[in-house]
């Protein structure tokens, strides 16, 4: 990026509103110009050397960030490199400037001499959220100032933290929902060609008109199934980009993968979080430094329980949809085409099945993305910020397992 464009970036807002209220002269550096609203505006002043390298530097990993495919993580990292509300929260904090980088990257060297909690679960509590937080959690719990201003701090640093965790929430919703409209063209196709292939039995009488009519039914269904789908995954995909804080040539190159990562072998089990959630999460300290520890330390351990149980229930459930159901309706699927061929049933079972099986992957697909979600929704647990996103699924009301028992430490 040339150094003419880094300093149009910052002067962006400015001037556009400037151009809108019709104040189209130039004027030197720190000039003072007024609008017809009487409001007057002073020019941004001149970056120095080493904000602009600081900015170049940011900006070549936002697009290495961007020329590969976003995975959660990236995602997150891209939103605290990119997104304005950060630099608002940073200033608020005392922190105007600061190397957003570092928030990501690297430990505060003066938090715990530099050295993040030894008890940590990566799975967990990632080192890009534990990052971000050692650098604003000292500003934010300065007890000097008014109530007002510590409070601003403390949600100043809570937006911060809380922001990594909205853009994996909005990367899992909008990669879900990409997939499932690939999932969903698939399904029209075929149900396309079985609609064809009724209309050609119905034409030589070998299917009735009550069949004709099923098959074209659930055609058109699909159809607006499919239409639907498509418009969650735009909207979807739009509230990313805003959660990213990107516009123009940078949100058209944002690239999603085709599908959510596969549940993972193993799921976390709930020794010691609780324990973990009460000497580390932010809100905690902040409650510490108002008088308040007892209530917080009680909210923080009903917090992680609520966040661990969706989880350990949405992993179960995903499991269980991915490795019972669909082979089952996948199955039953393969015995009905063999009684078909046999003669032994009509086409309108086959068309019958064929809306089970997609059943089937439909709920396996939103159990995938409940996991994912519910996973995202430990990670804010552990930290203590934002605000809790958990929704029991149904199904998870008595702690879906089969053969198990559920219970947090």
């Amino acid at each position: 990026m040339k150094m003419r464009e880094i300093r149009a970036f910052f002067s962006l807002s400015i001037i556009g509103f400037l151009l809108i209220a019709g104040c189209v002269s130039v004027y030197p550096p720190m000039s003072v110009e007024s609008n017809p609203t009487g409001l007057r505006f002073e020019e941004p002043p001149e970056l120095s050397p080493e904000q602009e390298a600081l900015i170049i530097r940011r900006t070549q990993r936002e697009q290495e960030i961007l020329s590969s495919e976003l995975n959660a993580e990236s995602a997150a990292e891209l939103a605290l490199l990119h997104n304005p509300l950060i630099e608002r929260a940073l200033e608020t904090l005392g922190m105007p400037g600061f190397d957003r980088l570092q928030l990501v990257h690297i430990t505060n060297p003066n938090f715990n001499r530099g050295r993040p909690p030894s008890t940590m679960e990566t799975r967990i509590e990632r080192m890009s959220s534990v990052n971000a937080m050692t650098w604003v959690i000292m500003p934010a719990l300065d007890p000097i100032g008014t109530l007002e201003e510590r409070s601003g701090r403390i949600r100043a640093a809570d937006e911060i933290v809380a922001l990594l965790f909205l853009a994996k929430r909005s990367w899992v919703n909008a990669v879900a929902a990409k997939q499932a409209v690939q999932y969903y063209k698939d399904v029209v196709t075929a149900l396309e060609a079985g609609r064809e292939i009724m209309e050609s039995m119905r034409q030589v009488g070998n299917a009735t008109e009550l069949e004709l009519l099923r098959a074209q039914t659930l055609y058109a269904d699909a159809v607006t199934a499919l239409t639907n789908l498509e418009i969650t995954a735009a909207v979807e995909h739009e509230r990313f980009i805003q959660v990213l804080g990107l516009w123009g040539d940078d949100a058209d190159s944002v690239k999603l993968p085709d599908r959510l990562p596969e549940i993972p072998r193993s799921v976390i089990g709930p020794e010691g979080l609780e324990s973990r959630a009460v000497s580390q999460r932010f809100d905690v300290h902040a409650g510490r430094l108002e008088g308040l520890s007892g209530e917080a330390g009680v909210n923080a351990r009903a917090d992680v329980r609520t966040a661990w149980l969706a989880y350990r229930g949405a992993y179960d459930l995903a499991t269980h949809s991915i490795n019972e159901i669909v082979p089952l309706a996948n199955r039953r699927s393969e015995e009905q085409l063999k009684l078909y061929n046999g003669m032994l049933v009509g086409v309108f079972d086959l068309v019958t099945d064929a809306t089970e099986r997609i059943d089937a992957v439909n709920s396996a697909l939103e159990a995938k993305k409940v996991f994912w979600l519910a996973e995202v929704e430990l990670q804010r647990a552990m930290a203590g910020v934002g605000v809790s996103a958990v929704s029991i699924q149904e199904g998870q009301q008595n702690g879906f397992r089969p053969g198990a028992t559920y219970h947090v430490h």
